[in-house]
């Protein structure tokens, strides 16, 4: 075909399909087994992402075995690739099941007359020294190889001995002399010094050896004073203080002295790295007078000029590390304290670098102080800095760095003390209006001053308020597009405050529209769906809908808009008298119900293997139920009306001992409406434990939902009585559902929702008009268009990414046949599993441990809805290891049954439906069951019993 290029090793072309793990393997091994050089360097160098895409033991193991081989008989130049490949996959060195054999073959290297043989097996086993840390003939060798001639064979040798000091206290302890002796002698060249002393950092293993570590640096920094010596000794010892920790502070003394006393601007600035290193360890562990001694040289260099600028900077990045501890808040909080009183003149420094570091300091301070309710000596000052600085920076456009450094202090300030977000409005939004487009503003510049206006209108009511007509003015101004999504955004976030959208506001948002790409208006109908104002995002949805040229953002897109439709729908308003506002209301509930039906449709129409569109599709469904729920409650209360209780009522009520089923039908409708609702509030539940990262804002609006399907069901319980009236009162307190405008918004719902709620009868309760009116007003409030749903951003998208990917053993050897098991026997089974990240991995939470469960349906269940009392379901709490993680199960299937009234029928034999399912929990014992299933068809089969001779 023209224009494709043939490759044996593609690991997956476009179009085709992914392979498995064996057929990858295969190929690489063809590869290696060739006689042409490039093509055997080819297989070697595609292991690592072989490695990295099945990282499981058994191809691991296989995998490097192989690469041994090639290692072993090969030529230096496969031996380099193989050692990359060692250094390229150390997190999955430790899943090599025969390390014997593995390292057999590598060494077998060191023993050949070729000095750069030798080299590069001492490399590859220092890269692997992870999984071998105790070997004593690699100890020896390398010992052997630091006395060699050849100077390739002695630098390998120093580097196997720096990787195996950080990995084996006994080779650190028993090298300790020999390196000593090395570095002391006349004979090693200056050079090979400067590349043993980094091992001396790893010699923290007893206290005698740590001593006479010590020591022989001190020593060396009197013997060697050349630069370069100085700043590899003192990173030595800095290292070796930070894992000791007992010796921090003496470390920090000789660090200071080095930047009092020696003269060398290199060595200032290593002295400075290191105390920044120091400090990352705590303030706590800094000796009494450290800071002091730190903040004179900085008062020195100030007061010398520009000419030490670079150390400045330094300087206070050091003690804006140890400023995020406690500790040193609280030491110098005092109005007239060293650190204040340089913070204050640095403040004003020509420089932004040193200015905005001054001004972070102060800003740390004064927070610490309004969190701990301590008067904040100079608060003002600390203000009037920022909104100076923040007009500065905003002039040029090479200052973004230090405009954001700004911004993060001002809304860390806002949020410690809410009084100042009325100042820094005002002054962000001038500064962001007074811009022109012709200034040397860039895009970026504008962006940030908007997302810090955003964050700081987030924290309180009605904050951006006064900015209104300045946004809609600057919308008409502003030429760039990012600049404008972020001021729709803005405009969106104080219209939902409480506001309603006037003609104004709305024809310039649709000038922005009609002026931008398709990605940017996305953007911006995002933003009106995650504020709630669906009306603008349906428009915007419909119109890029038919604009795009693939099928599933086709779909995808679809599906947006009709869900945003759905909720524009229930904010329509209904009519004014009573009876008309019911059935307008029932009118709009069914109609937002059959748009949210067809949503869903169309969101499972645009999932993929690589977007699942799972949370969406889940979420929509979720809605839908809660409107059904709402549709089916009003009917229930109508029924009072319609459906008047039968003869037999009495009869009914003495028989069931009820004294509910007197109102006949109504009873039963109004308790299948609240099992409806508390269903939905499980549901919910779900969803929240299977969103593992979503970020905190998606699982606030999930738990809002829940709350709302809660209150809801408890109220119709207070009616037709049930389990939710004992608990009702146990949530008397307010919502808080995160500090955002949207959650506010439902917190306040879900308080309205709470009074309006039937009281409590103290006569035993009884079914009435007021009561059922009330349940009315309740879902008037929810689906009467008094409440914007403000869609969850986990909804467009995820920020983080966590997957877990399960293989369970055995295997049927042929695809889609059962796995045989004799009667009698336990089947082993072994699950093993990868934990994949994204690029930001982590960003919420971690993963600290994984739960595995292993259900087993027997034969007579399998196509049973009803759950089997009996089933055999283990679990067993496993901790990954570098993200992978085994466990091993023995199951006990078709046992034959016992005693005379059991069918021997039904557990003698069969085909088993074996389940394995993952569970995750963070650190904070969590459970979130995201993980996938992977299901296994067992089979159990008798065996022939032997004939008896006669």
């Amino acid at each position: 075909m023209i224009g494709m290029r043939m490759n044996a090793f593609n690991d997956a072309g476009l179009g085709e399909p992914e392979q498995d793990a064996n057929s990858a393997l295969i190929e690489l091994d063809k590869g290696l087994r060739s006689v042409k050089t490039g093509e055997q360097c080819e297989a070697i160098v595609r292991f690592p992402r072989l490695f990295e895409k099945y990282p499981f033991p058994i191809l691991i193991n296989s995998s490097l075995l192989k690469l041994a081989d090639v290692f072993r008989i090969g030529s230096n130049f496969l031996r380099v690739w193989v050692l990359r490949v060692c250094q390229q996959s150390e997190k999955h060195l430790d899943k090599i099941l025969n390390v014997d054999e593995f390292v057999r073959r590598i060494y077998s290297v060191i023993h050949s007359n070729d000095p750069v043989a030798r080299a590069l097996t001492l490399r590859t086993l220092g890269s692997v020294a992870g999984i071998i840390p105790e070997r004593q003939q690699v100890h020896h060798s390398i010992r052997r190889s630091l006395d060699s001639h050849d100077s390739v064979e002695v630098e390998a040798a120093i580097y196997a001995a720096q990787m195996f000091a950080a990995q084996s206290k006994l080779f650190a302890v028993s090298m300790c002399s020999k390196i000593s002796d090395m570095i002391r002698g006349q004979a090693t060249p200056s050079s090979m010094k400067l590349q043993l002393i980094p091992i001396l950092q790893y010699m923290h293993h007893d206290t005698s050896t740590a001593s006479m570590v010590n020591e022989l640096c001190m020593e060396l920094l009197g013997s060697y004073p050349a630069v370069e010596f100085v700043r590899v000794t003192l990173s030595a010892l800095s290292t070796l203080a930070s894992a000791t920790v007992i010796d921090v502070s003496g470390q920090v003394t000789l660090l200071l002295q080095y930047l009092h006393n020696d003269p060398r601007l290199s060595v200032k600035r290593h002295a400075l790295h290191l105390l920044h290193s120091l400090a990352r360890r705590g303030a706590h562990l800094w000796p009494q007078g450290a800071l002091t001694n730190l903040i004179d040289s900085t008062t020195i260099l100030l007061q010398d000029g520009t000419e030490n600028t670079d150390l400045l900077i330094r300087t206070l990045d050091v003690i804006e590390v140890l400023s995020q501890s406690a500790v040193t808040c609280d030491a110098n909080m005092e109005e007239g304290s060293p650190l204040l009183s340089l913070c204050v003149n640095a403040c004003y420094s020509p420089d932004p670098f040193v200015a905005v570091k001054a001004v972070t300091i102060l800003a740390r301070i004064a927070c610490y102080c309004y969190e701990e309710g301590l008067p904040a000596f100079g608060a003002q000052d600390v203000v009037s800095c920022l909104e100076s600085l923040i007009v500065l920076l905003a002039l040029d456009e090479k200052h973004l760095y230090q405009l954001k450094g700004c911004l993060r202090s001002t809304v860390k300030l806002c949020q410690a003390q809410p009084s100042h977000c009325t100042i820094f409005v005002d002054a962000i939004g001038a500064t962001l209006i007074n811009t022109s487009p012709e200034g040397g503003q860039s895009d970026g510049q504008m962006v940030a001053l908007c997302e810090a206006l955003g964050a700081i209108g987030s924290l309180g009511d009605n904050a951006l308020l006064p900015l209104l007509p300045d946004i809609l003015i600057k919308l008409k101004q502003t030429v760039h597009v990012h600049t404008k999504v972020m001021l729709c955004t803005l405009l969106f976030q104080i219209v939902a405050g409480g506001y309603e959208w006037n003609a104004e506001c709305l024809e310039a948002i649709k000038k922005v529209v009609k002026s931008v790409d398709g990605w940017a208006k996305y953007r911006i109908a995002r933003s009106a769906a995650r504020y709630g104002h669906h009306r603008i995002a349906t428009r915007i949805f419909y119109g890029l809908k038919e604009a795009v040229a693939s099928e599933q953002l086709h779909f995808w897109l679809s599906g947006l808009q009709l869900v945003t439709s759905a909720e524009s729908h229930l904010m329509e308003e209904t009519e004014d008298n009573e009876n008309g506002r019911k059935s307008g209301i029932v009118e709009k509930l069914n109609g937002a119900i059959s748009r949210y039906a067809s949503a869903c449709a169309s969101m499972k129409a645009a999932s993929t293997p690589l977007r699942s569109l799972q949370f969406a599709s889940e979420y929509s469904i979720l809605r839908c139920e809660f409107l059904q729920a709402l549709v089916q409650l009003l009917h229930s209360c109508r029924s009072l009306c319609t459906a008047p209780p039968p003869a037999i009522a009495v009869a009914v009520v003495l028989a069931t001992k009820d004294d509910l089923q007197r109102y006949g039908r109504v009873t039963h409708q109004l308790r299948k409406s609240a099992q409806d609702l508390r269903s939905c509030a499980e549901n919910y539940q779900k969803l929240y434990q299977s969103a593992f990262d979503a970020d905190p804002g998606s699982l606030a609006n999930i738990r809002a939902l829940q709350e709302m399907c809660r209150l809801m069901a408890n109220s119709v319980e207070r009616v037709c009585g049930g389990v939710g009236v004992s608990r009702y009162r146990q949530n008397e307190g307010d919502f808080n559902f995160g500090d955002s405008v949207e959650m506010r918004q439902l917190a306040r719902c879900c308080s309205e929702v709470r009074r309006l709620a039937p009281p409590l009868e103290t006569e035993g309760g009884a079914i009435s008009h007021l009561r059922v009116g009330c349940l009315i007003s309740q879902v008037m409030l929810l689906a009467g268009g008094k409440m914007r749903l403000p869609i969850p951003r986990y909804f467009f998208q995820a920020l983080q990414a966590t997957s877990v990917k399960l293989s369970v053993s055995p295997q049927p050897r042929v695809l889609g046949e059962p796995v045989s098991v004799p009667q009698g026997s336990q089947l082993a089974l072994k699950v093993e599993g990868v934990l994949r990240h994204g690029r930001r991995a982590s960003l919420f939470r971690s993963v600290a441990a994984v739960c595995i469960s292993i259900s087993t349906v027997p034969p007579s269940k399998i196509n049973s809805d009803q759950k089997d009392t009996n089933m055999n379901e283990l679990q067993q709490t496993v901790t990954p290891h570098r993200d992978f993680f085994a466990c091993e199960f023995l199951l006990s299937l078709g046992s034959p049954a016992t005693g005379p009234s059991c069918n021997s029928n039904i557990n003698s034999g069969g085909q088993y439906q074996v389940t394995a399912s993952a569970s995750i929990l963070d650190k904070d014992g969590n459970v979130w069951k995201c993980g996938p299933r992977s299901t296994l068809q067992v089979k159990v089969h008798e065996e022939p019993t032997k004939r008896k001779l006669p």
